[in-house]
């Protein structure tokens, strides 16, 4: 029998980033991954953006967490010798004259001048979008290209002998009191970080996820050449040489991993509003994102089985919010720190029963 310290239960953000944060630290970790099934990791938009929505909020701990974000990635980037962190920062042109004064109004009531800054109309490096109203650019903003990162952490969790394909068997799942068995494999720990497959784990399925489906499509842009993120309620992510991916939507029931035709009038019918040169679609992509009711994540221990544990729940901000709380789980698991309360499982502990 094969012994760990900690069997990682899921490859995509959550798990990617908990297990080589655990193996830095020289912990002996297996993890078990099914890459047949669909994933929100591996078709996601992977944004990171400080100040999202309609009042221009800002991302909880944007202070911590965005400085943070940019060493771990950077870093890692160069651990793994490739390239898929791109801080590219983000446009929001103004979509009327009622959302140019609100925006401006918030810029100046919430002091964001060290994420905003406002841009003149008919810029010419954005001549390719609807600009006649100017915008708001956002410091600190781009995306990370998450199915490469996922491929670089598997090539490194089969360098280290820490990875195994495998759907795991519940039934083959043995808990006693600091041991964990399943199948060949036993381990001090375990630690699910399943995304949305959590809901049907007999562990933590009554936590309050609230699930919400995503499609994105790819498309081809006639000499596109705009570097940033452009935002105007959907999103133009530049992938390089014309290539881009349009996104996204939001759906909390009909939960499903299939693309739909109504997702794709949607997202083009919303891109084609503010985007000048012609495109062709190439691709289309639905995933389900591990969203919470709080947008909070899920950290901590089953209220019974102290060596059993969840990391989950980052949800549309999974990029932003991973690094810094796999290494908050991190310190959790091997020191004892305490973990913030609005991200600890215990704040649902009322809703277990036996």
């Amino acid at each position: 029998m094969k012994n760990f310290d900690y069997i990682v239960i899921g490859q995509g953000i959550a798990g990617s980033l908990l297990a080589y944060q655990l193996i830095k630290a020289d912990k002996k970790v297996l993890v078990l991954n099914d890459a047949t099934l669909p994933t929100s990791s591996a078709v996601a938009g992977g944004i990171f953006n400080p100040i999202t929505g309609k009042n221009l909020d800002k991302t909880w701990l944007a202070d911590k967490i965005f400085p943070y974000l940019r060493t771990f990635y950077t870093s890692l980037e160069k651990a793994f010798h490739a390239n898929f962190y791109h801080e590219t920062n983000l446009y929001r042109p103004f979509a009327n004259d009622q959302q140019r004064r609100h925006f401006l109004r918030l810029t100046d009531e919430y002091d964001l001048g060290n994420y905003l800054k406002i841009i003149q109309p008919n810029q010419p490096d954005y001549e390719q979008v609807s600009n006649e109203l100017g915008g708001l650019y956002t410091s600190s903003a781009g995306w990370v290209n998450v199915p490469k990162m996922l491929d670089c952490f598997r090539d490194f969790f089969k360098q280290n002998e820490s990875y195994q394909a495998e759907k795991v068997d519940f039934t083959e799942l043995n808990i006693i009191e600091n041991k964990v068995f399943y199948k060949d494999f036993q381990a001090k720990r375990i630690i699910f970080c399943e995304g949305f497959y959590s809901t049907q784990n007999p562990f933590f399925n009554w936590i309050p996820f609230n699930p919400a489906k995503g499609e994105t499509l790819l498309a081809n842009v006639v000499g596109y050449k705009i570097k940033e993120i452009i935002n105007q309620g959907f999103w133009i992510i530049p992938l390089g040489e014309g290539k881009c991916r349009f996104g996204s939507t939001y759906i909390w029931d009909n939960l499903d991993w299939q693309a739909t035709e109504s997702g794709r009038e949607l997202i083009a019918s919303k891109i084609s509003k503010f985007l000048f040169p012609s495109y062709q679609i190439t691709s289309q992509e639905a995933g389900i994102r591990p969203t919470t009711k709080d947008r909070r994540p899920f950290m901590g221990n089953h209220p019974l089985h102290n060596n059993v544990y969840i990391f989950n729940g980052l949800g549309t901000k999974g990029v932003s919010l991973a690094p810094y709380f796999a290494e908050e789980m991190l310190g959790f698991l091997e020191t004892n720190k305490v973990l913030m309360p609005e991200a600890n499982i215990e704040r649902f502990y009322s809703l277990y029963s036996l």
